[in-house]
């Protein structure tokens, strides 16, 4: 009780809210909050939900007046407003609802699950806890329940929320939930993208979030938001592989998953470089976990047999342009598009560096010309992808080679990029006017290559530079004869 109260301090204006609810019948403080309190969270508590018994929009308003905060309708038809609150570093969130039915009971049962079923009323001078659907129970014995059957129904991302909470609070969800989910999983098909988005990178985002997946798998749950997985099933890859093509992409998060908590996330550069934003709120790492699933989806349609071996010719490029239809379901911002398409277009191309003893220097550099800076990305792909096959004709010494490959190639891409650029020795207007050329490709082409001799050391003058030009524009005229 103490403890609730103590909480209840740390919510600002909470007093003024306090003071509004003398005005109404009830005001009750619900939901997420008291959630994470009663589990004793030290995370930073910033989003307050409120039930209002009558003109949820009147106190709304008063107190973003009180606040001189934004307001905003989420639901008119709900009576659902949110007023927003930038202090410090921190921005608010209030969520003030109009009460659904008529009593605080009817309400709690049009909610998701049950540990979301906790609530103060803020007109109770004791600030006591209501808790009418044994959420404190559910909390305590760490399981995720389904209110009932029709809110699933009411609106079925609640079955993406499940998994949600089971990652990232570590519960476990009923085995009466997990049916229930499963029975409704063809719902999520009209939910639209940005939500099922925003609950799927809420999955990702967890250090654990493989354990979920794999149960939406074996629920056919993930079949129904993301494009392309059900096609992977049941599609064997030979004897490099254990597994079917799904079974391995799920394998390749959780090897990555792996690799991430032993290794990637103790070395600063990669780190840093992991939790780069993409876009909006999603970061590198997210793609990466996103891209462990999908990096094969091009194998069932490459699939062939040739001298009674199973091939998969250019799969990765079938692949990166099976992204558009993910793109859209997802609702991908345009950069993650990018990056997803990247890393299933390039995912093989590590191994091939891996084939050499040391990879050259002009080897390298082209690689990290053609990935830019999603080099390290597609390479930590690869990585997980060699360690989740495992097939009888795999050999142990490859994959041992093949990880001291890929970590000196990130080494090198994180060396290189403390180094200062290089001075650019020409442009391409100099290009032209020293040898009487109109803008075309070929002018890229002759500056691609100048660059490169010049970061590989091979010239560092203006004359070698016009050098390779004029060795180039050469062969190009000899190309047309």
């Amino acid at each position: 009780m103490v403890y609730i109260k103590n909480f209840l301090k740390k919510i600002p204006y909470i007093r003024d809210i306090c003071c509004l609810a003398q005005k109404y019948n009830k005001v009750y403080l619900v939901g997420g909050f008291l959630r994470d309190v009663y589990l004793r969270k030290t995370k930073e508590l910033t989003d307050f939900d409120f039930c209002v018994d009558k003109d949820a929009f009147k106190l709304a308003k008063e107190f973003s007046k009180i606040t001189r905060s934004k307001l905003i309708v989420l639901d008119e038809k709900q009576r659902s407003y949110r007023v927003i609150l930038r202090r410090k570093d921190n921005i608010y969130t209030y969520d003030f609802t109009q009460l659904r039915g008529d009593s605080l009971i009817e309400d709690m049962s049009l909610r998701d699950f049950t540990i979301n079923t906790l609530a103060v009323d803020l007109t109770d001078r004791y600030l006591k806890i209501i808790d009418l659907l044994g959420a404190r129970e559910d909390l305590n014995r760490g399981i995720v329940r389904i209110v009932n059957e029709n809110v699933l129904k009411d609106d079925p991302l609640r079955i993406l929320r499940a998994f949600s909470f089971w990652v990232n609070y570590n519960f476990r969800i009923t085995k009466s939930t997990e049916h229930l989910l499963k029975k409704y999983r063809f719902l999520l098909k009209d939910v639209s993208g940005e939500r099922i988005n925003e609950e799927l990178f809420k999955i990702l985002d967890c250090e654990h979030s493989f354990k979920a997946i794999k149960k939406m798998s074996e629920l056919l749950i993930i079949d129904e938001i993301i494009p392309y997985i059900n096609i992977q099933r049941g599609v064997n890859q030979g004897t490099y592989h254990h597994l079917d093509v799904w079974g391995h992409s799920l394998d390749t998060l959780y090897r990555w998953e792996l690799l991430y908590r032993r290794r990637l996330k103790k070395d600063k550069d990669i780190f840093d470089y992991l939790n780069r934003l993409v876009s909006n709120k999603h970061k590198v790492f997210h793609i990466i976990k996103l891209a462990c699933l999908l990096h094969d989806i091009g194998k069932p349609i490459a699939k062939k047999r040739k001298d009674k071996k199973t091939i998969f010719y250019a799969h990765e490029k079938i692949g990166a342009d099976m992204v558009e239809e993910i793109y859209q379901r997802l609702k991908l911002s345009g950069k993650e598009k990018d990056l997803l398409r990247k890393l299933i277009l390039y995912h093989l191309r590590p191994g091939y560096l891996a084939e050499q003893e040391r990879p050259s220097k002009r080897a390298v550099y082209r690689f990290f010309r053609d990935t830019e800076d999603e080099g390290v990305a597609v390479i930590l792909l690869s990585l997980a992808d060699w360690r989740a096959t495992r097939g009888p004709l795999t050999d142990s010494k490859k994959r041992i080679k093949h990880e001291r490959v890929m970590f000196y190639l990130i080494n090198s891409y994180f060396q290189d990029k403390k180094k200062k650029p290089l001075p650019k020795l020409v442009d391409g207007f100099e290009i032209m006017r020293k040898f009487k050329i109109s803008p075309s490709p070929l002018v890229g082409k002759i500056l691609k290559r100048i660059k490169e001799e010049q970061t590989l050391g091979k010239i560092s003058s203006k004359q070698e530079a016009y050098s390779i030009a004029k060795k180039i524009i050469t062969q190009e005229k000899i190309k047309k004869l």
